[in-house]
């Protein structure tokens, strides 16, 4: 079984999610859990999972933490801030912290693992746009600080 500390995330995890009282979650809720667990799986990983399941409507703890390890051995590690500052500042052409908005629109919607164009336009919403660039600190300090540790930044 699951170490102490793992075991009482999971419980949490599930008693958020159990919404009929049982102990278990809805099929359904897999990827919200797991994403609340701060891993961060593809959809590609998550419909392989869902598919390799041959249990019911519901997952208990049980069925739950093959899988958790699973996608945990699967996604590694959180993306630091510093990583997605190097990532970004590839597009920085003229070396001033600016990206163009319309390269990063882009790279959302075509790169990886893709984004609808609601998605982006809900991740970029807020962000202050000049002469068509925005600023990568500003962008990321304001909009992708969650989930990521002092230690990683």
């Amino acid at each position: 079984m699951a170490p102490p500390p793992l075991m009482e995330e999971v419980q949490d995890v599930f008693h958020f999610h159990d919404t009929v009282g049982d102990g278990k979650i809805a099929a359904n809720q897999l990827p919200a859990a797991l994403r609340a667990m701060m891993l961060n799986p593809t959809e590609a990983l998550l419909e392989e999972l869902i598919k390799k399941r041959t249990g019911g409507a519901r997952i208990s703890v049980e069925e739950f933490i093959p899988i958790y390890k699973k996608v945990e051995a699967a996604c590694g590690r959180n993306t630091t801030l510093k990583e997605f500052q190097t990532l970004l500042s590839h597009f920085d052409r003229d070396g001033n912290g600016q990206i163009p908005i319309v390269e990063l629109k882009s790279m959302l919607q075509n790169g990886g693992e893709k984004m609808t164009n609601q998605e982006v336009d809900n991740l970029l919403f807020g962000v202050e746009v000049v002469d068509g660039k925005i600023n990568i600190n500003h962008f990321l300090n304001n909009h992708l600080q969650m989930g990521l540790n002092e230690a990683d930044k």
